[in-house]
Formats: structure tokens, sequence, C-alpha cells
């Protein structure tokens, strides 16, 4: 388990920290080529194939993956609903798009709608060998495939910017990186489909991801509302600023949930027939996540203002203070995750959804009453609704396993407290009237040495196990 969990997270690291500066520098050029509205205009697309990607995909990978007696006909089955699914929503999406062009008042939506629509099918052929290569746990060869694609498209992507595409530029590096990673996946994947249908593994699969597909679609659409409702009513640069810190605070999350995620489940899923050792190894996760997650993201919520105009310029400030409260929101949803993938390992499809029916509608009329407040009231709602959920998943967990409240208390509050009180000169630092790497260097330090203080006074297990793995394997790369 630790060897395949430290391989899994290897590469997922290597994927990240490898693109993540890239994508930096990426975004920070573009924020310099393409304007704030026209950004705003792009990220109005995300809202609709958000959701149709959760439909396309109906919780099938997720069933595949605990499925330890796969069979061809199951892939099979799994790969021919995903691109049949796929068909049916990328042809309504594409003669939608002139309603969503009307509705939003903007008519550079109707052709942005209509490739994106081209571009999910095209994804779509590729979803379940992705998912075959996590079930196997190989998460190498998904890492490479990802870095290649994006590493080829990003110059394109930048040149198009520079001369002058607009949003077209980043819609040119899906285009780029969904074409390759079609040609690439189907010429190295060991598997490729058959005619081969299946209406006994289909209503398996179905059980099981059905409860999933319709608690991934009420998320999906509680995420997605805030840029409809931004979108809607308030102006394209309002939309573009809370973009962007969006973007900017979900950076580590994003690193943590696309690295930990898809490696956490496929191993899990190996014990779920054994309950002790499965609670043993859910511990030590939630453990090293929140040593990790929960300084990383409160360091970047007490850091945000100079994160920003360092990353982007001065034009983009008002993106901060977003940033900032999506953080204190967000932190909790790796825990989250983490229930949830769980649920799934224990073949309990059905409390996602539980969880999605009970919660998101209180979530989403909050958000719509904060809305009719102010943008930043809107993303105080995050907060809220993110705490409701890891209350309720880790709540559930409980039922369902010999882990009780006082485990996560135990096991996620101690980090919680001590990156709260390492970063509270970073607060007062950051309002500081400095040059922001200056701020930045200082308020980023300072936090990480009150920290390490704090795990050395505790003398802190999960951080004294990372240590002694990491001396094991530096050990046994110099024999």
């Amino acid at each position: 388990i630790k060897e395949e969990t430290a391989r899994g997270i290897k590469w997922g690291l290597i994927q990240k920290l490898t693109m993540q500066p890239l994508q930096f520098l990426y975004g920070i050029i573009l924020a310099r080529l393409i304007t704030p509205d026209e950004m705003g205009i792009l990220g109005l697309t995300a809202i609709f194939f958000a959701i149709a990607g959760q439909l396309q995909e109906c919780g099938f990978g997720t069933a595949l993956i605990r499925k330890q007696d796969r069979t061809d006909v199951d892939i099979c089955t799994v790969f021919w609903f995903n691109v049949g699914m796929s068909l049916v929503l990328s042809l309504a999406l594409f003669f939608a798009a002139p309603w969503f062009a009307s509705f939003f008042n903007q008519p550079a939506l109707v052709n942005l709608t209509r490739v994106s629509a081209l571009l999910m099918f095209l994804n779509s052929t590729t979803s379940v060998h992705m998912t075959l290569y996590l079930a196997r746990r190989d998460f190498k060869t998904p890492a490479l495939v990802a870095m290649c694609t994006t590493l080829i498209a990003m110059p394109f992507t930048i040149w198009a910017a520079y001369e002058g595409w607009s949003y077209w530029a980043p819609m040119l590096q899906g285009i780029i990186t969904g074409g390759l990673s079609l040609i690439i996946i189907w010429i190295i994947s060991p598997w490729k489909p058959k005619l081969r249908f299946s209406t006994t593994s289909f209503r398996v699969f179905f059980r099981f991801g059905l409860n999933l597909a319709i608690s991934a679609l009420i998320t999906q659409f509680y995420l997605e509302i805030r840029t409809f409702i931004i979108g809607k009513f308030y102006s394209p640069a309002q939309l573009a600023y809370f973009t962007r810190g969006q973007k900017t605070c979900s950076m580590p999350l994003q690193l943590a949930t696309s690295v930990l995620t898809p490696v956490t489940l496929p191993i899990l899923s190996t014990l779920q027939d054994n309950p002790a050792r499965l609670v043993q190894v859910f511990r030590q996760y939630t453990r090293l996540f929140s040593l990790v997650i929960e300084w990383g993201m409160i360091t970047l919520a007490a850091n945000s203002s100079a994160v920003i105009i360092l990353l982007y310029g001065e034009n983009w400030a008002a993106a901060a203070v977003y940033a900032q409260i999506l953080c204190f929101g967000w932190m909790l949803n790796p825990q989250t995750f983490l229930n949830t993938n769980l649920f799934a390992v224990q073949g309990r499809s059905d409390l996602h959804l539980k969880v999605a029916v009970v919660l998101r509608p209180a979530s989403i009329s909050i958000m719509i009453l904060c809305a009719f407040h102010s943008v930043i009231a809107l993303c105080y709602s995050a907060i809220v609704s993110a705490a409701l959920s890891f209350v309720a998943t880790g709540y559930l967990v409980t039922r369902i396993s010999s882990i009780r409240i006082w485990h996560f208390a135990s096991d996620f509050l101690p980090y919680l407290f001590m990156a709260l009180v390492a970063n509270i000169p970073s607060f007062f630092i950051d309002k500081f009237d400095w040059f922001p790497v200056y701020r930045l260097a200082l308020g980023v330090s300072s936090s990480a040495l009150i920290y390490v203080i704090f795990l050395l006074i505790r003398r802190d297990q999960a951080a004294a196990y990372l240590l002694t793995y990491a001396k094991e394997k530096i050990t046994a790369r110099k024999r």
C-alpha cells in the first residue's frame, strides 16, 4: 500500500510540479494578452460543459475502478455507453448554442459552444482508456500523456493569443491536447474497444453509477451556478476577476485532489474485503493530506494579494479578495473527496446521492440569497457549503465504518489549528505596501518556520512518517 501510494503520488507530483509552473506562466501571459471581458465570455461555455461531462460519465468510471473482477465485456460496455451518451449531449449542446448566446447576450458563444461540443465528444473516446490505467494503478502513463500534450499545445496557444485570437486562443489548447491525446492513447493502450455490449453489465454499472451521476450532476450544477449568476447579473469583468481568483486558489487544491483522489480510490478498493486495514489506511491518508493541504491553502489565503499582483499584474488586484475567501472554503474539499471515495469503495453510492439531495438545495438557496448582495457575499456562501459537506460526509463515514468523530478530530483539526496560527503574521505582512515578491517571500517563510516548529513540538507522527519514508528512499537509491 505504501509503495503504490508513493508511486501514484510521485507521478502525480511529477506531472503537476512540471506543469504547474508552466501553467502559472501560461496564465500570466494570457492574462496580459486577453482582456478580462474576453476571458469572462470564454468562462461562460464552461457552465454547460461541466454539467454535460457529469451526465456523459454517469459514474461508470468509478464503478469500473471499484470492480476488481472486471471483464473485457464490462469495459466495452462502459466505453460504448460513454461514447453514445457523449454524442447525444454534444449534438444537444451544438444545436442549443444560439439559445446560450441569446440568453447571455454574447453572440460569440455560438461558435465557442459548438467547438466545445465537438471537443467533448472527442475526449469521450479516451476516457475509458485513462480509467483502465488508474484501475491497474498505472499512474505513470496518464501523467506522461498529459504532460506531453500540454507542452506541445502551450506554445501554439500563446502564439494565437499574441496574434489577437482573443478567446479562441485557450480554445486552441483544448483542440490540440484533445486531438493528440486521442492519437497517443489509441496507439499505446493495450486495450482496444470491440463491438460488444452487455445489458447485464450495463445494469450492474448503472445501478451503482446512477447515484454517483445524479450526485455529481447536482454538485456540478451547484459549482457552476456561481458562474451563471455572475455572468448573467454582473459584468464580464467581475466574472473574470472571480474566475481568476477561483483558479488561483484552486491551484494547490487541484494539485492535491488531482494527485490524491485518483490514487486513493483504486488503492482503497483493493482493501474493501479487509475493513480493519481499510480504516487504518484511510486514517493515515487523512493525517498525511491534512498535514500538507491545510497549511498550503491557508498560506495562499494569507498571501493572496501578493500572489495575484505578482502573477497577473495590478489590473487583476480585485481578484485577490475572491481567492482569499474561496481558499478557506475549499481547504476542506480534499477530505470530503476522500470521504466520498470511501463511500464508493464500500459500494454505498447511495450516500453520494443523499448528501447531494439534502445539502445542495440548501447551499444553492444560500448562494442565491448572497448573490443579491454582492459577488463577495456569494463567495462566503462557498465556505458554508464546504463546511456542511465536510461534516455530512464525515458523519456518514462513521456510520459505515469503525471510524468515529474523535478520530476525525484528532486526525484533522490539529493541522487546521497549527496552520491558522502559523499564518497570523502572513495576514499582516500581506497588507504592507511592499513589492509583492518581498511580501510573499516573507509571508511564506515565516509561516513555514512557525508550522515546522509546531510539528516538532507536537512530535507529529504524520510528519515523522513522511520524513522516515523519504530517508528510506534516499538510502535505497544510494545503495
